[in-house]
């Protein structure tokens, strides 16, 4: 095997299971109720798709000539294994699904017990979403397990607006993965593993393939110890600069340090020394205050103020965030505290963004629990309005179902949501199974 420095692969295997490139490989699975899309790469254009109930011996085969195949006439809620067989008799690894009620549209779907992405996690994860220049969609997501490397992104892309999705590729290393479109190109932000190396990298065909990402920040190579901490956060324009919020910290040892990452607009992306972070700020310090115990605030957003102030808006707890602000003039300098605020999403991850109108957008979860992702909008950043709940399953026990972490972008006056969902028996409200499209007009 050749050395190899890209960040991108179809797909990505560790190099000790290096005899099975070339293998058939299942890249894209969506179970529905009596029914399941599955898309796979392979050489040549016969295979074989063999299916049946987990466990038993007899599979269903179908003969295709194309990458892709919809099983129809399954039984509801039962669980199924497939796998795929190329002309050469090259067997993909078996994969699991569950069939069950839809919610929105399938993206991607990984089973709990599924272990083809083991060496990264089980789970999937840190959805981001973007509509690129032509009006075709990109989303990204990763693949994390508790103590795990959580170190894969996959991509997929839809080409009608989000009705219909496909495989892109895979980014390796990556983790809480960020996709924004900046002179005319797309880069990703994100680190090599949870709490690692912050990167980012740069696809000049939108997204089909990536070339080596630069590290930013180093960070750690433990999940127990401190490093670069963040989520797909918005990345604003704003003051000529492009800013992005992140943290330094780890849940281990319970406390993150808050940062806005910052560019001049007209600076490279690729060169590290072009970046600036303000002085990461324990929100402790900033507040002059023990704010209860808690870690700090994370998952900040950046956010440009109706007076023109740029503050880094971090989730915090029940109905509240913290607004930390930034001194545009000094992007080096520590944000200073402006003041713990009022805000029904504060106990999750939120994603805010700014509509042309002048509407501030924000997605997230309303107390308790995470089982209905809900849409508010502001004209003033103090005063939030609940405009329409994207999902609500709030009959459901919090601990067994959840729709969280979103990330949105706009289409004229429609709203694109990715969610990364629990449901139809995830291993638990937190640890996802699906990660589903949502789309609300606006008007």
């Amino acid at each position: 095997m050749k050395g190899n420095s890209n960040w991108n692969y179809r797909p990505y295997l560790p190099a000790n299971r290096y005899s099975e490139r070339g293998n058939p490989f299942i890249c894209r699975l969506a179970p529905r109720e009596t029914d399941c899309e599955a898309e796979w790469l392979g050489e040549g254009d016969s295979f074989t798709l063999c299916y049946s109930l987990r466990g038993q011996d007899s599979f269903t085969q179908v003969q295709t000539d194309t990458h892709f195949y919809r099983i129809e006439n399954l039984q509801a809620d039962r669980e199924y294994e497939l796998y795929v067989v190329d002309y050469k008799g090259r067997q993909s690894p078996v994969r699991l699904i569950r069939t069950g009620e839809c919610v929105g549209t399938i993206v991607n779907y990984l089973h709990p017990e599924d272990t083809v992405y083991g060496f990264s996690g089980q789970y999937l994860c840190s959805p981001s979403i973007i509509r690129l220049p032509g009006g075709s969609l990109l989303a990204s997501m990763d693949v994390f397990r508790g103590n795990a490397p959580q170190n894969l992104q996959l991509l997929f892309g839809s080409d009608d607006g989000g009705g219909h999705w496909h495989y892109v590729t895979d980014i390796f290393p990556c983790f809480w993965g960020k996709l924004f479109w900046h002179q005319e190109k797309l880069f990703m932000l994100g680190v090599s593993r949870e709490y690692g190396d912050l990167l980012i990298g740069c696809s000049e065909d939108l997204g089909r393939s990536w070339g080596t990402p630069t590290v930013i920040l180093r960070g750690s190579s433990s999940s127990a110890e401190d490093g670069n901490h963040r989520a797909p956060m918005c990345v604003l324009h704003s003051h000529g600069r492009l800013w992005t919020g992140t943290e330094y910290g780890s849940w281990h040892n319970r406390q993150f340090y808050a940062s806005l990452l910052s560019i001049e607009e007209g600076a490279d992306p690729m060169v590290a020394a072009n970046w600036s972070l303000t002085e990461f700020v324990h929100p402790d310090v900033a507040f002059h205050a023990d704010l209860s115990g808690t870690p700090g605030g994370i998952e900040g957003n950046a956010v440009e103020l109706p007076d023109g102030k740029v503050v880094d808006f971090l989730r915090y707890e029940k109905d509240k965030a913290l607004l930390l602000e930034a001194a545009p003039e000094d992007p080096e300098a520590p944000m200073t505290a402006q003041r713990i605020v009022d805000f029904p999403l504060g106990h999750t991850k939120f994603d805010i963004e700014r509509h042309t109108s002048g509407v501030y957008y924000a997605c997230g979860n309303p107390f308790p629990g995470r089982t209905v992702l809900a849409l508010y909008s502001s004209r003033d950043f103090v005063h939030w309005k609940r405009e329409a709940d994207v999902i609500n399953r709030s009959e459901y026990d919090i601990k067994e179902i959840g729709f969280q972490y979103p990330s949105i972008c706009f289409d004229g006056d429609d709203i694109l949501i990715l969610s990364r969902t629990a449901w139809n028996r995830p291993h638990n409200f937190h640890d996802s199974n699906f990660i589903t499209f949502h789309r609300l007009s606006l008007t």
